[in-house]
């Protein structure tokens, strides 16, 4: 399987009790839905070789995930795993993600700026914008009037109409 089939979810911080569960914090961008289904998951060792593992058990507790892996019965058994991020085939929604707007470029005009803050007013969103060799950023709601296209593939949002927001 490709990994660009998975989605990264998290990364395994520590074992959980001494029966084999690991506990894996999830990023900050993903929101655990109905986990109840998950019966694979993957490992990612440090080569960046992506190992399958069925799931036993999984449960939310508190911000995390505990994960008891078949055939890993005993702490000493997934020791190893601490550190390793932790993928997921999404087919069936087990999992939500958000994007950050932060990491996004911004195009307009052939001008380049960056997203440096984000804001929600009870309406939209909004991103204050500061584009290169420019002092001042200024907020843009992200309404069709002023975003043109986002594409989080890229992580570019190209504007439109924001000569009067400055």
């Amino acid at each position: 399987m490709e990994n660009k089939n998975l989605l990264s979810i998290g990364k395994i911080v520590n074992t959980f009790g001494i029966k084999g569960a690991v506990k894996i914090a999830l990023e900050k961008n993903i929101e655990a839905n109905d986990i109840s289904e998950i019966k694979l998951l993957f490992i990612e060792n440090a080569n960046n070789v992506i190992i399958p593992k069925q799931v036993e058990s999984i449960s939310m507790q508190k911000n995390y995930l505990v994960v008891y892996f078949k055939q890993h019965n005993h702490i000493n058994e997934v020791e190893i795993f601490k550190g390793k991020k932790i993928k997921y085939l999404n087919d069936n929604d087990a999992f939500s993600i958000f994007y950050d707007l932060t990491y996004y470029s911004v195009i307009y005009n052939n001008q380049n700026g960056k997203v440096i803050e984000t804001m929600f007013n009870g309406n939209h969103d909004l991103i204050k914008v500061l584009f290169e060799n420019e002092e001042k950023a200024f907020w843009v709601p992200l309404v069709d009037v002023y975003s043109k296209n986002i594409d989080d593939e890229s992580k570019i949002i190209t504007l439109k109409n924001i000569e009067g927001l400055k």
